[in-house]
């Protein structure tokens, strides 16, 4: 028996990246997914006819769309985690108090991954929403997730991803980061200063369940810099939040 470990399975990873694809695109034709993935038309084809037959796609003539048999495995991850159903409500309230931006997150793979995601009309349109994985250096998200995390998996997650520069803000120095993370635990709230996308800013807390003290995820508002300044940026969102996070925690603990 070999101790070589398996590669990827180069078939299976195909049809995945022509799914996903597929779903960025909002729908495509062979031929243009064909471009995207860089595979022939015909091999994408094949995917398609695949992914078709076991109700993953669908085509209405002259493109293929993501199928609605795809909900089945995104709501299988959602239940996974104790905070999705809890704090759509509390995401919507967000927005709704706020006029910006609001969404609940999860660490997976050394990423904050969108549990939930809501906007209002006026909000920015950036690229945020459900599903959207971000590094967690230089979110206000992925840094309230980072400080409550231990210290072995902030090292391994580091390793992992690095502290890549997304903005002039960026923070890329790990003493910088980990004198940020103590400021985060001393306060229990998180600032993203137009580190992530210039011209935006956000705030973050961490979802810990009080009674075992592990790590949930974390609750965001994020709005335009000329919106989101001054007391509103640094004491009004961060009270709205450390309240709503608080009732989260009290239905997650004792529910």
């Amino acid at each position: 028996m070999s101790d070589q470990p398996e590669g990827p399975i180069q078939a299976l990873d195909t049809g995945i990246e022509i799914l996903e694809k597929l779903g960025n695109l909002n729908g495509a034709g062979v031929s243009t997914l064909a471009a995207e993935v860089d595979r022939p038309k015909s091999t994408v084809h094949r995917h398609l006819k695949t992914l078709e037959n076991r109700g993953y796609v669908q085509n209405d003539g002259t493109e293929y769309f993501v199928g609605l048999k795809a909900l089945r495995l995104g709501a299988n991850a959602l239940n996974r985690h104790l905070v999705y159903p809890v704090t759509k409500s509390v995401v919507n309230n967000l927005v709704e108090e706020t006029g910006e931006s609001a969404a609940v997150a999860v660490e997976e793979a050394g990423q904050a991954v969108y549990l939930y995601y809501n906007r209002t009309d006026q909000a920015v349109k950036t690229d945020a929403r459900l599903g959207i994985r971000l590094y967690l250096h230089c979110t206000g998200t992925g840094k309230a997730i980072l400080a409550y995390l231990p210290e072995e998996r902030i090292d391994q997650i580091i390793d992992q991803h690095g502290l890549p520069k997304r903005t002039p803000q960026t923070i890329t120095d790990r003493d910088e980061l980990d004198t940020e993370l103590k400021r985060i635990r001393q306060r229990g709230v998180a600032f993203d200063d137009e580190e992530r996308l210039e011209g935006m800013r956000g705030v973050a807390t961490p979802i810990v369940n009080q009674e075992t003290g592990t790590l949930l995820g974390a609750l965001t508002v994020a709005g335009p810099t000329h919106r989101v300044h001054g007391d509103w940026f640094r004491e009004d969102i961060p009270e709205l939040l450390q309240r709503a996070t608080k009732m989260i925690e009290v239905n997650i603990t004792y529910q």
